[in-house]
């Protein structure tokens, strides 16, 4: 049996930066696939990174054309299409991949996973191109389902799959995840086209400190709720997580195979287990894997001290990100969540800084019941840290979520949803307090404002960063100028 697995092209604001990561998801399924399967993958993203088109006013799609998709489609002659779908924002173009699919062969099976479809599944089911979603994590439930049909056996007793039959919609919910995650195969980036990663040069995160980059995710889930986060979706409740000797065997393979040199860790918590962070990090410096490494999705900062972050430095990070989400208590721990006490955060910024790791903030605003003066408590507080970058995000209300919930029962997301508007960096509904507008030339003049203290502060660092910025993407460094120009013109 072949099956082919495609990454989709994006769509983006023509606002938005372009990025290119390489599929984590993907490849950890054709290291479970190719042992018994003819398995491909096809990123879209990174094989036509350079093509663009402008799909509406204001929107770009960038990534393999579908004609050429449908072209190394037909090439292949897959009898089963897998199409990621990981953000709800993304959906169109996973469905556009399945449409490509079934436009060669109505014979091609095609399936979809990720987080979107994980908690939509009746609705992305709808859609005549998509015969099957896997729920959640697929390295069980995907391989299972490939052997029933394969076999053409009985598949509707598969844990963790939805389907249709007779014109219904069956889901059946994910009830088992795999727990000991050392068990599943290193991700398979064989079938990916590495090189390109490497000489575009632009993953989502954090500056590259080296080429060549590999992802590494080291854990699953998390044990918190926090009202926006839909890390449960995939992961399920709780938190699971690989021993400290299968991660550094894995960094060790990534060395000897690809000849690695930075590492972006992909956990939402890699510290979360202190000792097993501490063997981890230990590890790399005794076996002298000379990395550079990051934490591009955040790290939490009540797991981290003084010693953590020093053994961090000397195994070869460079940069932590840190989710604070907000500076307002009420709105951190009554509306948020999170398990965080705002006193913790400068104390680390500033330990972080001096033993020269960059540091990066995320806050979000614009919650449904947050005031104007929450929001400012947040700005004032993002000043006072001293942090090389803070980023604000908006509230996003995404399917699955507490925050979905409340935005429907409020009246802020009424009709069909355009899964298209549900980014972070752009706000999705306005409420009581604020417009759409009002808070996005908020949050753009306290940027401005970050910016301008900051360049004050390390002349010689916003010369690089805009340096770099330049060389990456020129053309999204001409929009930033604009904005922030705009920003300051504004205050």
């Amino acid at each position: 049996m072949k099956v082919l697995l495609i990454q989709p092209p994006f769509t983006i604001y023509h606002s938005e930066s372009k990025k290119c990561h390489p599929p984590l998801g993907l490849a950890y399924l054709a290291g479970v696939l190719r042992f018994n399967y003819d398995v491909r993958i096809l990123d879209a993203l990174a094989e036509g990174y350079d093509f663009q088109e402008k799909i509406s006013p204001g929107i770009i799609r960038y990534g393999m054309a579908f004609t050429e998709i449908r072209k190394r489609i037909a090439d292949f002659s897959p009898d089963i299409v897998g199409v990621s779908c990981l953000f709800s924002a993304q959906v169109e173009n996973s469905l556009l991949a399945c449409r490509a699919a079934k436009e060669v062969s109505k014979s091609i099976l095609t399936v979809s996973g990720g987080a979107h479809p994980s908690t939509v599944p009746q609705e992305m089911l709808a859609d005549s191109n998509l015969d099957f979603i896997v729920l959640q994590e697929g390295e069980t439930s995907f391989p299972a389902l490939l052997q029933a049909l394969e076999a053409k056996s009985d598949f509707s007793r598969i844990d963790g799959i939805a389907f249709k039959k007779n014109g219904k919609i069956i889901v059946n919910p994910k009830a088992a995840m795999e727990e000991n995650l050392d068990t599943i195969p290193f991700p398979y980036w064989q079938a990916l086209p590495i090189k390109k990663y490497f000489h575009i040069n632009n993953p989502h995160g954090v500056a590259l400190s080296n080429v060549p980059f590999l992802p590494v995710i080291t854990s699953r889930g998390c044990p918190f709720s926090c009202i926006f986060c839909s890390v449960n979706n995939l992961w399920g409740r709780g938190y699971r997580k690989r021993s400290a000797e299968n991660v550094l065997d894995e960094l060790q393979y990534l060395i000897d195979s690809f000849g690695v040199r930075e590492i972006l860790f992909e956990d939402d918590n890699l510290t979360l287990d202190k000792q097993r962070a501490i063997n981890i990090f230990a590890g790399m410096v005794e076996r002298k894997f000379n990395l550079r490494w990051s934490v591009p999705n955040g790290i939490a900062v009540q797991t981290l001290d003084e010693p953590m972050l020093e053994l961090m430095k000397k195994s070869g990070c460079h940069s932590i990100s840190i989710a604070v989400e907000s500076g307002d208590e009420y709105i951190l721990h009554k509306v948020i969540g999170k398990p965080l006490e705002l006193s913790q955060v400068k104390p680390i910024v500033e330990k972080a800084r001096k033993i020269g790791l960059e540091t990066t903030i995320f806050f979000v605003v614009g919650f449904p019941s947050e005031t104007r003066e929450q929001i400012k408590h947040t700005f004032t507080f993002s000043e006072k840290l001293g942090a090389d970058n803070v980023n604000f995000f908006y509230a996003t209300p995404l399917p699955g979520t507490a925050l979905f919930e409340v935005c429907r029962k409020k009246g802020y997301l009424q009709g069909k949803i355009d899964y298209s508007r549900l980014k972070s960096d752009y706000p999705v509904f306005s409420t009581d307090t604020f417009t759409v507008t009002e808070l996005a030339s908020a949050v753009r003049k306290q940027k401005s404002k970050l910016y301008f203290l900051y360049a004050l502060a390390h002349p010689v660092k916003s010369v690089r960063k805009i340096w770099r910025t330049i060389i990456i993407d020129p053309r999204n460094f001409i929009r930033f100028c604009l904005r922030f120009f705009k920003g300051i013109s504004k205050t």
